[in-house]
């Protein structure tokens, strides 16, 4: 088995997460199919959402978060990188409700405000663009197959961040109460098909496991939850096979 050169966790390679992800997905967006169509208001969303699934941590291939996972060092903050290579390349009505669900999908380890008002300063400040602006990706990330990194992620500025935030908060404000509403189910049951595959495609981490007996609110038992949650849709779509 080749050694792992890019990491999604300290334990974790970076493909083999992806690729559990999307195993998840592969099972999940059925049941949740219909709902999405309906509140999108357009159908054949699958590859749309898979995007999502396959981009979502982006972020996580630049050469500083991967300079820093396992070691002591902050990460910089990876969702906006995602965030913002969706937004480019999805059309719009899709594009906003998918790129705001992954900007968000770590916003227990982070300021919403940052991702959302500022982006492009925060890359800026946390070293993760060149002097021209540029993403700063790792050397390795460009050895990865096309539909794990590809050509237009890798030109990626500031500005495209900046493009993206500013796109977000027109749409999540520039409308009526009631197109409000329906973008935030938008945002939300997007929001909540991508946790679903990233954290239970990550169960195996220490950080989620249970430290002792007395680890009665820990992070564990929400995984645990969803960890069970998605196995039984699994096995009820085998019986239905």
């Amino acid at each position: 088995m080749p050694a792992v050169s890019l990491y999604s966790a300290p334990e974790e390679g970076y493909s083999e997460h992806i690729q559990r992800c999307k195993e998840k997905f592969e099972y999940l967006f059925p049941l949740f199919e219909s709902s999405i169509s309906r509140v999108m208001q357009m159908y054949n969303l699958k590859d749309a959402a898979l995007s999502m699934i396959l981009f979502h941590d982006l972020g996580k291939l630049t050469k500083k978060w991967q300079d820093n996972v396992g070691t002591n060092k902050k990460l910089p903050s990876h969702a906006t990188i995602g965030a913002a290579y969706i937004f480019k390349i999805l059309p719009e009505g899709l594009r906003e409700p998918i790129s705001f669900a992954i900007a968000i999908h770590h916003t227990d380890r982070g300021l919403l405000g940052e991702n959302i008002e500022r982006p492009d300063v925060q890359a800026i400040l946390e070293g993760i663009v060149d002097y021209d602006g540029k993403i700063i990706w790792h050397e390795e990330a460009y050895k990865l197959a096309d539909d794990l990194f590809p050509e237009k992620a890798r030109t990626l500025t500031v500005n495209d961040l900046k493009e993206m935030a500013r796109g977000l908060r027109i749409w999540a404000r520039g409308c009526g109460l009631l197109e409000q509403h329906q973008r935030r189910m938008q945002a939300s049951l997007t929001h909540h098909i991508l946790k679903l595959c990233d954290i239970s495609a990550a169960t195996d981490r220490k950080e989620y496991h249970k430290k002792d007996d007395q680890d009665y609110y820990g992070g564990w038992l929400m995984v645990e939850n969803i960890r069970d949650y998605v196995e039984n849709i699994k096995k009820r779509g085998k019986e239905h096979e």
